[in-house]
C-alpha cells in the first residue's frame, strides 16, 4: 500500500463537508416528510427494478389484497412485497452491481470517481459496471462489467479478485425458480488468461418486512490460484421510503491476507426535490479487517452518502464524506483520517424511451 501523503486544501474542509452533508440530508428529508406523505401516489419511491427478471417475478409484483388469500396471509404477502420493492429501489438507485447483473435487460453505469484522503494519495478512477444482454447468442448469456460494490466500505481500494472487471455470465438452472435461487457460470478475462468461476445467489423473506440475500462466488485464476467470496445482506423496510441494511462480506484465497472481511450497518431514505428530481441519503457505520499476519481490524468508518439526479434524468451526482480510524499497514499505529469521494454517473439503458424515474420507482 502506498504510504500516507499529507494533502492540505484550503478550499475544502473534510469536517465541514461531513457536517454539511449530514445536515443537508436531515434537513431535506425532514422538510419534505409532509409533502411525501400527502403525495406518495404521485411519487412512488418504493417500486422494483426496471424489468422483472422472469414471469415468476411478475407474479410476485402483482398487487395482493386481503381477499386473495385471506386477510392475514394477504396482508403478510403485501407487506413482504413492499419490503422487497424498497430493497430493489435502494439497490437500483444507488447502483448495486449484483442487482444490475441480474436485470432482464441491459443496464450500464459509467462513473467518474475522485477520492480525496487526508493521508493517502488522491485518486481519480473511471468505472463501468452492469451488463449487456446477448440475445442473438442466448437469452441466458450476458457480457458483464464489474463496477463498485455499494455496500463494501473497505477503504484501501483493493479489487476483489473473485470478480473480474469484464467477463461473461451464463445463467443455468430452471428459470421459474430464479426469484429465490439463481446459479451462474462465469468466465472473467485478465492478464493471466480466462478465469472460470461460478456464482450462486439465494434470497427470501425472514419476516413480513425483513428480507435477506446470500451470494457465493468461486473463481480460479491461472496465475493466482483460487478465490472465494461470501456476501450476506439483510434488509428491513422501516417505512415506504426508508430501509435499514446489515451487510457482511468475506474474501478468501491463496493470495489474500487470510480471510479479509468487511461489515456495515446503514440507513437509506429517498425523497423528491422541488423540481421533480429524485434523491436519497445513505448513512452508515462499518469496519473491515483481515486475519493474517494477525487478526486485525484495519478500519472503523462512519460516513454519509448523498445522491441526486442532476440536470438530466440519466445523470447523477454523489458526495460521500467519511471519517476513518484505520491502520494503513500491519503493525502501524491506528490514526484517524478524513476522506471525501465524489462521483458523477451516467446511467445507460437498453430502452432509451423510458425515463430514469419510471425505471427506478
Amino acid at each position: 500500500m502506498r504510504l500516507a501523503l499529507r494533502h492540505r486544501y484550503s478550499f475544502l474542509s473534510p469536517l465541514t463537508a461531513l457536517l454539511f452533508a449530514c445536515a443537508f440530508s436531515a434537513g431535506v428529508v425532514n422538510a419534505q416528510d409532509t409533502e411525501l406523505d400527502d403525495d406518495m401516489s404521485s411519487v412512488d419511491v418504493t417500486s422494483g427494478p426496471i424489468t422483472p427478471v422472469t414471469d415468476a417475478d411478475d407474479a410476485a409484483d402483482t398487487e395482493i389484497g386481503p381477499d386473495d388469500q385471506g386477510w392475514i396471509d394477504g396482508g403478510h404477502n403485501y407487506a413482504s412485497r413492499k419490503a422487497n420493492e424498497m430493497t430493489q429501489w435502494v439497490d437500483n438507485f444507488f447502483g448495486n452491481n449484483e442487482r444490475d447483473l441480474e436485470q432482464a435487460e441491459s443496464r450500464l453505469r459509467l462513473r467518474t470517481i475522485y477520492n480525496w484522503d487526508e493521508r493517502l494519495d488522491n485518486e481519480v478512477k473511471i468505472r463501468l459496471g452492469g451488463k449487456v444482454s446477448l440475445p442473438q447468442i442466448s437469452k441466458r448469456l450476458d457480457l458483464v462489467f464489474r463496477g463498485e460494490d455499494m455496500d463494501d466500505l473497505s477503504s484501501d481500494g483493493v479489487e476483489d479478485p473473485s470478480e473480474d472487471r469484464i467477463g461473461l455470465q451464463y445463467q443455468v438452472g430452471p428459470r421459474d425458480e430464479i426469484r429465490k435461487h439463481r446459479f451462474d457460470v462465469t468466465v472473467g478475462f485478465g492478464g493471466s488468461g480466462p478465469k472460470p468461476g461460478v456464482k450462486y445467489r439465494y434470497q427470501d423473506d425472514w419476516a413480513r418486512d425483513v428480507s435477506f440475500r446470500f451470494t457465493q462466488r468461486f473463481t480460479y485464476d491461472l496465475g493466482d490460484g483460487g478465490y472465494g467470496s461470501s456476501r450476506l445482506v439483510v434488509d428491513k423496510a422501516l417505512r415506504e421510503r426508508e430501509l435499514l441494511r446489515a451487510y457482511t462480506r468475506f474474501l478468501y484465497g491463496e493470495k489474500t491476507d487470510g480471510t479479509e472481511w468487511s461489515t456495515s450497518l446503514s440507513y437509506a431514505r429517498g425523497w423528491q426535490g422541488d423540481n421533480g428530481r429524485v434523491g436519497a441519503s445513505w448513512l452508515y457505520i462499518g469496519a473491515d479487517g483481515q486475519t493474517e499476519p494477525y487478526d486485525l481490524v484495519k478500519n472503523y468508518k462512519v460516513g454519509a452518502r448523498l445522491r441526486r439526479q442532476a440536470v438530466k434524468d440519466f445523470l447523477f451526482w454523489e458526495i460521500e464524506p467519511s471519517y476513518n480510524w484505520r491502520v494503513d499497514e500491519p503493525y502501524f499505529d491506528r490514526e484517524g483520517a478524513w476522506r471525501i469521494e465524489l462521483r458523477l454517473e451516467f446511467l445507460l439503458f437498453d430502452n432509451p424511451s423510458e425515463t430514469v424515474e419510471k425505471q427506478i420507482r
